[in-house]
This record gives structure tokens, C-alpha cells and sequence, in this order.
């Protein structure tokens, strides 16, 4: 079995009934950047920058994975490279019998190419979403405006979802398409989406949980 998981495509790791590490092949180590020789014992808290919001719900997860037997599946969203690099991870976790008879959990990391918005700009043109930023051509608050105006928000619930007032806003809106030479905010999702800008996610959305993917 040992020898499936290490020369396996997929990134494989063993939790035992504590959430604890007590196995990891290499590329579910490169999913946590750390050497194999280091992940035994670890925790997700361990391992994971920032987590500590969601870390309770983690091990509940756990727990009733192998309480139920039934499996679980998240989509994950982790930084690599630079700091504006991300990649998107289906995660699936199952129940795993140790030879002493304890349960722990089996996860499976498995990189996605492609994520789509259920109805993201139009069927026929959608492409795979980004999670590293494009260009610096906009700074990340204006990146933030581009998304929101491709999903069609309308200005007093983008403003919201922003936490900035409607008068932030139109300025940031004025400067983008001052910035892309663009008369209005057609103009401007046109000149974006001839650069292939489109489809990307700023950080701020997957920090606070406004973007879901469903299987």
C-alpha cells in the first residue's frame, strides 16, 4: 500500500484519531510545503497558515468521518510561490482502520484546473477561474470592483460586500476605467475581458467565504 502512495499522482496523507499526521506521501507534503520527515505529529493548525477560524470545524469533520464512515469532500484554496500565487484542491476525506483497530482518516489531494462559477459571464465563453493575480495593471481593491461588476452586483450590495461607502466605490470604479480607457463600466469589462481578466479571484473573496463551489 505504502508503495501506491508514493509513487501515486494524487497527494495521499493518514491522520490518526487525534487529526494527527502520521503519514504523507511527497506531493501531499508539497500541498503543505514540508518535508515528509516533518509532517508526523503535525496538526492542520501546524501546517496551515491562518487557520485557526475554521480549525474547530476541521475536527468535527473529522470526528464524524469516523464516527459515520461516510466520506467528505471541500475544495481548498492555498497559497504557493508568491504571495498573490494560489491553487484550488478537491479534498476528499475517508474512514481509515489502523492494525490496532483504530479509525483515523484517509484524505486524497487532488489539484483543479478547472473551477467554474455555475453561470460565470456566459455558457459559451466561461473559463476556468484564477486565483493569482493576472496583472498589477489594477491594485487588489480595484481587482476586487472587476470581479464584482463581471457578476453583475449591483453597486449598493457591491459596496456592502466591500465594506467601503458608495462614494469609495464610484471613486475606484472612475479610476478603473480611467486607468483602462474606457467611457463607462461596458467599456471597461469589454477592455478586461479582451485581456483575459475576466475569470480572476481576488484574495479577499476566498478570505471571506463570498465565493462557494459546489460539486
Amino acid at each position: 500500500m505504502e508503495f501506491y502512495f508514493k509513487n501515486s499522482l494524487l497527494g495521499w496523507a493518514v491522520k490518526d484519531h487525534s487529526s494527527r499526521y502520521v503519514y504523507a506521501n511527497d506531493r501531499a507534503c508539497n500541498y503543505f510545503n514540508i518535508p515528509s520527515d516533518k509532517i508526523n505529529g503535525c496538526t492542520d493548525r501546524d501546517l496551515i497558515k491562518d487557520i485557526d477560524s475554521v480549525y474547530h470545524s476541521i475536527i468535527l469533520d473529522d470526528q464524524k468521518i469516523a464516527r459515520t464512515g461516510r466520506m467528505s469532500v471541500v475544495v481548498k484554496i492555498v497559497s504557493y510561490g508568491g504571495k498573490d500565487e494560489r491553487k484550488a484542491f478537491r479534498v476528499e476525506k475517508r474512514p481509515w482502520q489502523f492494525k490496532d483497530g483504530s479509525v483515523g482518516i484517509i484524505c486524497t489531494y487532488i489539484e483543479l484546473a478547472n473551477v467554474y462559477f455555475s453561470t460565470f459571464i456566459t455558457h459559451s465563453s466561461r473559463r476556468s477561474l484564477v486565483f493569482t493575480k493576472p496583472s498589477d495593471f489594477f491594485t487588489d481593491r480595484e481587482w476586487e470592483v472587476i470581479l464584482l461588476l463581471f457578476c453583475s452586483v449591483k453597486q449598493n450590495i457591491m459596496s456592502d460586500m466591500l465594506g467601503i461607502s458608495a462614494f469609495t466605490l464610484r471613486n475606484r470604479i472612475i479610476r478603473c476605467c480611467q486607468k483602462a480607457g474606457a467611457l463607462n463600466t461596458s467599456s471597461l469589462l469589454q477592455y478586461c475581458y479582451c485581456k483575459g481578466w475576466d475569470n480572476y479571484v481576488p484574495p479577499y473573496f476566498l478570505n471571506k467565504r463570498y465565493l462557494v463551489i459546489e460539486q
